[in-house]
């Protein structure tokens, strides 16, 4: 018997697009934890085991419990234990070609004994050591390769953030992976697990806006354009002669006190612009002047976000000094028109 094993068994507003895509795969070794991905209550069928289930806490992994003797297997679809498997993720690693010892493939520290299909005996690595399949044996340093789909421990229907696309999230169908599209105009909030507007959702992947760089008859060449989610972000796109729009426009971003203006074609001061998004992008801490008629009201910016909107009464704010003065400064942002 290799080393010192202990036997052991095993809503909605939004665009749906039925794409199955090739692979969302993880790895059990990886220092990420999987509710990262996953809205606070979230209950999973625990990576690389068939017998137990987390529950995602503030983006953490938290214990769920056990499945019993008479009912082994966690399943998906009930969210509960169950007598018999509910898919091929928890099958064990033997087949027509094996015999002896063979590596678990959805979790290094199990180990089965197999003659060809059939399963003779199996266990689990003690200590935290991982089975090495080359040595036959449990062992400290060896690499673990175990890996798993995110519709091998979903169940259907919970959704989970894509982090390549703000505007895009995950469902499981069938252990098959389907990608979701928020409505225009909304961004995937991992928190609520809902689809919200741009400006209450942090993101680091903001999707290229579809013909940024214009269409094939009309395509934009030495242009900078909006990026369509922040104030101070923009796209440059490249003269790529006869192939038609810039397919890779490259994305920047103004200075922490301007924002990009399309009109202007450069980075102006932000006072000077009115921008649909969230005015504090920029701004971890301090105040923004408010898009509001008569420049009497401003936001307090908590972490690059709108966090409060206040208001100077009768006075005016004064974006230089960020504080209230009775003099009037007619800031772009704030008046329909320049006067």
């Amino acid at each position: 018997m290799p080393g010192s094993p202990s036997s052991c068994c095993l809503p909605a507003l939004l665009l749906a697009v039925m794409v199955h895509l090739s692979s969302q795969t993880q790895y059990l070794s990886s220092s990420e934890d999987i509710c990262r991905f996953f809205a606070n209550g979230t209950k999973l069928r625990k990576p690389g085991g068939c017998n137990e289930w987390i529950v995602c806490r503030n983006s953490v992994s938290i214990h769920g419990g056990v499945c019993g003797v008479e009912t082994p297997y966690f399943n998906l679809k009930s969210g509960a234990c169950s007598k018999t498997l509910d898919s091929t993720y928890c099958n064990p690693p033997c087949s027509s070609s094996t015999q002896g010892y063979v590596g678990d493939t959805l979790n290094c520290s199990n180990w089965y004994y197999c003659e060809r299909e059939k399963v003779r005996t199996s266990g689990r690595c003690d200590g935290g050591l991982s089975f090495d399949q080359t040595q036959q044996k449990c062992l400290a340093n060896t690499t673990c390769g175990a890996r798993f789909e995110m519709c091998d421990v979903v169940p259907t229907g919970v959704p989970f953030r894509d982090e390549k696309n703000c505007n895009k999230f995950f469902t499981c169908k069938n252990y098959k992976l389907v990608s979701n599209t928020c409505e225009p105009g909304k961004y995937y909030d991992t928190a609520s697990g809902q689809c919200l507007a741009l400006k209450h959702v942090a993101c680091e992947h903001h999707p290229v806006p579809e013909n940024v760089c214009g269409t094939p008859e009309v395509p934009l060449r030495n242009k900078l354009v909006a990026d369509g989610a922040t104030c101070r972000g923009y796209y440059y796109c490249h003269d790529v002669g006869s192939v038609g729009p810039d397919p890779r426009p490259t994305r920047q971003f103004c200075g922490a006190d301007y924002f990009f203006s399309q009109e202007h074609q450069e980075c102006v001061p932000r006072e000077s612009q009115k921008c649909p998004w969230d005015r504090c992008d920029g701004r971890t801490e301090g105040y923004e002047i408010a898009e509001v008629e008569g420049c009497h009201n401003y936001y307090r910016c908590l972490d690059n976000k709108e966090s409060e909107l206040l208001s100077c009464g009768e006075g005016y704010f004064d974006a230089v000094t960020q504080n209230c003065t009775s003099i009037r400064t007619a800031y772009r942002a704030c008046i329909n028109k320049v006067q």
